[in-house]
């Protein structure tokens, strides 16, 4: 199994209607990359949401309920459907992940604006050490 950051503006996609919905079709991706990335994903994938703009944090655990298909709105990219699994206990920043260790090369701070990045295991082992220091209380 592969993991994953999904990332949206909340103002058009929040993560809580996710969790409302319960499942949703996660569509309306443009870009080559996001496309390609789109294809590697598989049914039980983790997602870590992210929100963008005001917040830049992860908020979120997901996964893949089904892999990707032809977006209804433009049969030539794709769209994939996601489960909502749970809140972080707090969100994780953008800084925080940027000052991290062993997430520095991440794809999802590497490329400007990719909206479906993959992250290699070591990527997220450090990513849930982070999880895990940034939810120890002071």
């Amino acid at each position: 199994m592969t993991a994953w950051i999904f990332s949206t503006e909340p103002d058009a996609f929040p993560w809580s209607r996710v969790e409302r919905e319960h499942t949703v079709r996660w569509d309306g991706i443009r870009g080559p990359l996001a496309r390609k990335n789109l294809r590697a994903v598989a049914v039980g994938d983790r997602v870590y949401g992210y929100h963008g703009a005001p917040e830049k944090a992860l908020v979120c655990e997901a996964r893949i309920a089904r892999a990707a298909y032809p977006d209804p709105a433009d049969e030539k990219w794709l769209a994939v459907d996601v489960s909502f699994e749970r809140w972080l206990p707090r969100p994780v920043t953008l800084a925080a992940m940027r000052g991290a260790a062993g997430v520095a090369r991440m794809d999802f701070l590497r490329i400007p604006r990719l909206s479906v990045a993959p992250l290699r295991p070591a990527e997220e082992r450090a990513l849930r050490a982070l999880f895990i220091k940034e939810n120890k209380p002071c």
